[in-house]
């Protein structure tokens, strides 16, 4: 008999793909712990654990001056107006 996980995964193959993305979305959610503030911790401590708890679960597909910093860095170091 196979696991609950690999009978799932099974359906799963067989749903169209805007659903099967679906049931990515909603099992990615439900991994994501829920944030409690430390106790004693004012609001900014709070607020702090917050965004911290969210670090790396970002994505985004624009390139920006960080992806190739050091032409940049190099650019700018070697008077290049370019």
């Amino acid at each position: 008999m196979a696991s609950p996980a690999k009978r799932i995964i099974e359906q799963a193959r067989h749903l169209p793909a805007r659903e099967r993305r679906r049931v990515v979305l909603a099992l990615e959610a439900s991994l994501v712990r829920p944030m409690r503030p430390a106790a004693g911790r004012s609001d900014r401590g709070r607020s702090y654990d917050a965004l911290l708890a969210l670090a790396g679960t970002a994505h985004a597909t624009v390139r920006d001056v960080s992806d190739n910093k050091y032409a940049h860095l190099a650019a700018a170091y070697a008077g290049d107006d370019t």
